[in-house]
């Protein structure tokens, strides 16, 4: 009874303009939902929810930001900036002071806790005195005479349990900014007493409090490690590795035995409060069963019994940085097997929404997210929710991966359900499903892609069709709930194509002179380095260096003046270097298709009307349909050779794709305008509909 009064209370609550308004707007959000692919399913009849709204309004297909990135596209959608002005370019950013690569989305720092350093001087004397003015009225009380000779040991007594205590508070807290610049669309309609929810939309991390509205975090939120989405795998396996030199950085974990009691740990997240231990674990014992059919795992006093082939339910991780401070995430394990050997997934761990540490924003009020889980249960909190790092390691398959998607997809479709019957005029909801099956499962539609197998591609080709059809299921469950006067608008911020082959570009700028390396080409690189700030670029010689890329397309020039062992002149030597590097990759063969694989190299002033020069890229790399950046190009890295096939998991791609080959797709049940649309026409279009006028900075123009 309290869950649903709960419920009822936080979805049902009235917003000023809620019950004025004579309709609701809802923009449903998928991410990476391919127009080609659309299209195909609309005309064999798959898809007759988007069907029926196309025909009742209208459908286009819709630019994508340059690059055709998730954060990128999705910065644009919510401001209406194009991404010179949102400064949400690219997945990462350099600093030019040291060339180093960080994320784009958020910048991570500190802010003094309490009395900073002072903490624990402050705790002894707090203390102190508080035992002494206990043990004073109370000598008082007892008419004890000179009572503050009897409350002077406990003065003192005070002063060393605050000493003692006040070690556990931290002098600093991580804090966390984002870098995104303008204002939501959803921020301009509060300010006008529209009331609006909006949930899991990426780069709105840390959640921001506006006007008669709520806000869930997406992409950008980290898990309990700090990470996209850090998994980990358990194995009794002594030769086991990752498939791909572990470029994801899964946390693999070999166990000491294989039956009985096997005692090991969960690894959580940096002690950035305090230092040491470096990095915080938990015991966790794997109770092998004496038939081999399943396990009991015993973690943070909790013990769940987990069949082969099982998931178990959430559980709660607590990470004790002290007896006063503590970490608290949720997580689920997947049994993968007991035979031969153990093999146990631990899904990325999540931050739990009721235990949120100060200054760690994931929604809009702050306590919203705690609601939301007491109302509803368990939700993920990490922006990228569905992982896609342990099946493109091939350390799970595709029928955990597809679990773990419909896992995922059940308990955002429950916060959708409650967001429709709340009274808010705006709802925006995202989701994520779409654009992760296309990374993973692609190759299962490509039978030239180096990563095609004719047994997997039978069984899972239709997992690919089948994320559209569930796409589709839910808008007509949305469209069942809304009323004539109701308008809803369902777009996506890209779409998809096979990657097959990968091209090193730092491979080719050093090669060609641009890079100067006074050794050889660098190691691989992973995440762990970008997460742990370990060294990149070891091998360049700056001094004599013209050109880097960094990022999925962001190429960059050694600038004298702006990066701190910049080269070259601005001016006349800055532009001719400019050209030369555009004309140059694109024209660019690979010996083994004789293909381009650069379409095409945009100057930054090609793209983006306003932006920071000393932050956006001198230019834009996008590449042909088949062809992306390699991981390592991203990192700076410099493999051997020019060019690679990709026989990996991650298969399916669009971040360096040329916007024109991967079009997103926008439905609405407005007729259209006209059908030439852009990403930047959205954000003047949804403020349209709600009758408010476009602020002056806004690029695009309304076509609804």
């Amino acid at each position: 009874m309290r869950r649903a009064l709960a419920l009822f209370c936080l979805v049902a609550a009235p917003t000023v303009a809620g019950a004025e308004t004579p309709g609701r707007l809802v923009v449903l959000g998928f991410d990476g939902v391919d127009a080609r692919m659309t299209e195909s399913l609309l005309q064999q009849g798959k898809l007759p929810h988007l069907a029926a709204l196309a025909d009742r309004g209208g459908y286009a297909r819709l630019a994508p930001t340059t690059p055709a990135q998730t954060p990128v596209s999705w910065a644009t959608f919510t401001t209406g900036r194009d991404p010179g002005g949102t400064r949400i370019f690219d997945f990462l950013r350099r600093d030019p002071a040291n060339y180093l690569p960080t994320f784009a989305v958020a910048e991570e720092g500190t802010r003094v806790f309490l009395l900073g350093r002072h903490n624990r001087a402050a705790a002894a004397a707090v203390a102190a005195m508080v035992l002494f003015l206990v043990a004073l009225v109370g000598a008082a009380a007892l008419r004890r005479r000179r009572p503050w000779l009897h409350a002077l040991p406990l003065l003192a007594v005070g002063g060393v349990l605050g000493w003692l205590v006040g070690a556990w508070l931290p002098a600093s807290l991580p804090s966390v900014t984002s870098r995104r610049s303008g204002t939501p669309f959803w921020e301009v309609a509060g300010k006008h007493g529209i009331g609006a929810t909006v949930a899991r939309i990426p780069v709105t991390f840390p959640a921001t409090p506006f006007d008669h509205g709520h806000l869930l975090s997406g992409l950008g939120v980290p898990d309990l490690r700090g990470r996209i989405g850090s998994p980990a795998f358990y194995t009794s396996d002594p030769f086991f590795q990752a498939g791909t030199d572990n470029e994801f950085s899964v946390e693999i974990v070999h166990l000491p035995g294989r039956e009985g009691a096997i005692r090991t740990v969960v690894i959580g997240p940096q002690n950035k409060l305090f230092a040491t231990p470096p990095r915080l674990e938990i015991p966790l014992v794997i109770q092998v069963a004496s038939d081999r059919r399943s396990a009991t795992l015993t973690v943070s006093g909790h013990s769940v019994r987990v069949g082969e082939g099982e998931w178990s339910p959430w559980v709660e991780l607590v990470f004790p940085f002290n007896p006063l401070v503590k970490a608290h995430g949720l997580a689920r394990f997947k049994l993968l097997s007991l035979n031969p050997e153990v093999k146990l997934y631990l899904a990325p761990i999540n931050f739990d929404p009721r235990f949120l540490p100060p200054g760690f924003e994931v929604s809009a009020p702050r306590g919203w997210a705690a609601e939301l889980f007491e109302a509803l249960g368990p939700f993920k909190t990490v922006g990228w929710a569905i992982d896609t790092w342990t099946p493109s390691e091939k350390i799970t398959d595709e029928v955990t991966f597809m679990e773990d998607i419909d896992h995922t997809v059940s308990e955002f479709r429950g916060l959708l359900r409650a967001f429709l019957d709340g009274r808010d005029r705006l709802l925006v909801h995202y989701f994520e499903f779409t654009d992760r099956v296309g990374h993973i499962l692609w190759r299962c539609l490509d039978p030239q892609h180096p990563a095609y197998d004719d047994t997997r591609a039978a069984e899972f080709r239709a997992m690919v069709e089948r994320s559209f059809v569930l796409m589709d299921d839910i808008v007509g469950e949305v469209m069942a709930k809304l009323g004539p006067q109701d308008v809803l608008v369902v777009l996506s911020d890209h779409g998809f194509s096979t990657w097959r082959r990968s091209f090193h570009i730092n491979t080719w700028l050093a090669r060609e002179g641009y890079i100067a390396l006074s050794g050889g080409t660098s190691r691989i690189e992973n995440l762990e380095n970008l997460f742990d700030r370990g060294e990149f670029w070891p091998n360049v010689d700056w001094r004599r260096t013209r050109a880097y890329h960094l990022g999925l397309g962001g190429l960059y020039i050694n600038l004298a003046g702006r990066e701190s062992q910049g080269i070259v002149a601005p001016g006349e030597e800055y532009e001719r270097l400019r050209r030369e590097l555009a004309a140059r990759l694109e024209a660019v063969v690979d010996p083994a298709t004789g293909q381009h694989p650069v379409s095409r190299v945009f100057l930054r002033e090609q793209v983006y009307r306003t932006f920071d020069p000393q932050l956006i890229p001198d230019l834009i790399v996008t590449t042909s349909e088949g062809y992306r950046l390699s991981w390592q190009s991203a990192l700076g890295g410099m493999p051997e050779g020019l060019f690679e096939d990709n026989d990996r998991v991650w298969s399916g791609d669009h971040c360096t794709l040329d916007p024109d080959v991967v079009p997103g797709v926008l439905f609405s049940s407005v007729p259209l305008k006209r059908r030439q649309l852009s990403m930047v026409d959205v954000y003047p279009t949804l403020l349209g509909l709600l009758g408010l006028p476009s602020p002056e900075h806004v690029i695009g123009q309304p076509f609804l």
